[in-house]
């Protein structure tokens, strides 16, 4: 599937030097790619990046899948198990949606509700809590990239930047 950039009309930008661009009317038909405006326009609107917190970047590409397992975990000293949903998964983990917390570093077992494959978890962060439930994010002990029975983009694969 490919995305054609988005075409808007924009206007020009004041006459200051220096000064961040005045947005005004532009004659109709006149279109230029979204983007920002540079404040200089000596230099390309390419070379500014937003910055990427820690938290945002990724090891390796999410795919949105949902499918249905199952989590055994001991909880207080008793086996406990929790029938949960994937939001997205990695061929290292996931994030799933389950209907209470668990602490990071909670150790368990993910078990895949078609295949009842089983690999062995943790628990990476602190889980969010949303209206539709926690959105925990599970870490597998090492990368299985068959587990969820899907094609992962190629780790060289980016979006398309405009």
């Amino acid at each position: 599937m490919k995305i054609d950039i988005l075409k808007v009309p924009l206007g020009r930008q004041s006459a200051t030097p220096g000064q961040p661009g005045v947005i005004t009317a532009r004659p109709a038909g006149e279109t230029k790619p979204i983007g920002p405006v540079p404040s200089n326009p000596a230099s390309p609107a390419s070379s500014v990046r937003p910055t990427v917190s820690r938290e945002e970047r990724r090891r390796t590409q999410r795919v949105l899948l949902r499918v249905r397992a199952s989590i055994h975990v001991a909880l207080k000293g008793s086996a406990t198990t929790f029938d949960v949903f994937t939001l997205n998964v990695n061929p290292g983990g996931a994030l799933i949606l389950m209907n209470q917390s668990l602490p990071p570093e909670t150790r368990l077992v993910l078990e895949h509700g078609s295949t009842h494959e089983r690999v062995a978890c943790k628990v990476v962060r602190q889980p969010r809590e949303m209206p539709e439930g926690f959105h925990v994010p599970l870490e597998f002990d090492s990368p299985a990239p068959d587990f969820w029975k899907i094609d992962f983009p190629p780790t060289d694969w980016r979006p398309e930047e405009f």
